[in-house]
């Protein structure tokens, strides 16, 4: 099978200065990911990556509905995939409509992509989402309604996203990969793992991350992208690059 390459990035919903906004594109087009999952994506920013990114078709809406708030939208390369259905979902007990659980700081969402892939004849799909900042009993609830969405498909799936917790202490994390999913960056068999997470203070969390259907794919590279250009970090998040394939 033909491998494929998966992105994810933080681009900071703040602070969208034209220096900022070239180290953004300029670490996409470095890239070059056939599959982009983005967060905190603004209004603004969704114009800006339609405008740099001909190649490609998005998927999704913003968290206040339409085109309005943050979007954890995603970006597919047309020349690559054929988007056969999409939508994006609140993570809550009412996912087609406008809600959020209590005790979240935000209304949190997650999109998701049906993709075929024209390379290989062979249908995947791509989920791509923001939990919350605040409680971690409230990313529970998120990643519970994000993990039945995903365990109920009927095709491999990769999941992108900013999770906001770090694998060495959280219990989301032992729950997003206890049973149909596994972490990319374990399976990788080229790895380069860094902090995803500096928040320009050079901190160093790890709370991005790229799951697949466990057994279904093999990884042949995961890095994380903590070069700076021109001297500055892109965002205060470094993205992170899968290269994938489907076992055949």
């Amino acid at each position: 099978m033909k491998a494929y390459s998966i992105m994810t990035f933080n681009l900071l919903c703040i602070d969208v200065t034209d220096d900022r906004i070239a180290r953004v594109l300029s670490a996409i087009h470095t890239s070059n990911p056939d599959i982009l999952g983005v967060q905190e994506a603004t209004p603004h920013w969704m114009q800006l990556l339609r405008n740099a990114l001909p190649g490609y078709a998005d998927v999704g809406f913003g968290r206040e509905g339409g085109n309005r708030g943050e979007h954890s939208a995603i970006f597919v390369k047309i020349e690559r995939f054929e988007i056969l259905a999409e939508n994006t979902h609140w993570l809550t007990d009412t996912p087609n409509v406008f809600s959020f659980v209590d005790g979240s700081l935000c209304p949190r969402i997650y999109t998701w992509a049906k993709l075929y892939d024209k390379a290989n004849d062979t249908v995947v799909y791509h989920v791509n989402t923001h939990l919350d900042h605040g409680l971690e009993e409230v990313r529970m609830i998120q990643a519970r309604h994000l993990y039945n969405f995903i365990a109920a498909l009927d095709a491999p799936v990769t999941v992108t996203g900013d999770f906001n917790y770090e694998e060495r202490t959280s219990a989301v994390y032992r729950y997003f990969t206890a049973g149909v999913l596994a972490d990319a960056k374990y399976l990788a068999k080229d790895l380069y793992a860094a902090a995803t997470f500096h928040g320009y203070r050079e901190l160093d969390w790890i709370i991005d991350y790229c799951y697949l259907t466990r057994n279904a794919y093999n990884v042949e590279n995961y890095r994380v992208i903590d070069a700076r250009i021109d001297g500055e970090h892109p965002s205060d998040h470094n993205p992170v690059v899968v290269v994938v394939s489907v076992n055949g």
